[in-house]
């Protein structure tokens, strides 16, 4: 009987420990040690390159009224798409960008720094 008792406490504490850790793992989806995941399903979400080369043909049309206005000041270029409500500031010195203007709001240095 004692090994009965035994042998089903081993068999619970195991299959506790399996099911919390399966549980947990779960939870942790998108951890950095299973980030692999997350990466799969984001690209699940990506478009066939057939479909890009449809889809471009109609925001081409879009953005054929969007020709950029490039003025040249002192220390950066400013390129102008008023057509599109779009304003971007380049250095002169470098190939960054100082400032950007999307419908008459300026976008804040970290938005600028994860976007371009």
């Amino acid at each position: 009987m004692k090994k009965i008792w035994i042998i089903s406490s081993v068999i619970i504490i195991t299959s506790t420990f399996i099911y919390s850790m399966i549980y947990l793992s779960e939870l942790n989806k998108c951890s950095w040690v299973r980030s692999y995941e997350c990466q799969k399903e984001e690209n699940k979400n990506l478009v066939l390159s057939e479909k890009y080369i449809e889809l471009k043909q109609t925001w081409d049309l879009f953005l054929k009224d969007c020709i950029p206005k490039i003025k040249e000041l002192e220390n950066e270029y400013l390129i102008d798409y008023t057509s599109c409500s779009l304003k971007v500031s380049i250095s002169k010195e470098k190939p960054w960008v100082n400032q950007v203007d999307i419908n008459w709001n300026k976008l804040k240095r970290e938005d600028i720094n994860n976007h371009f």
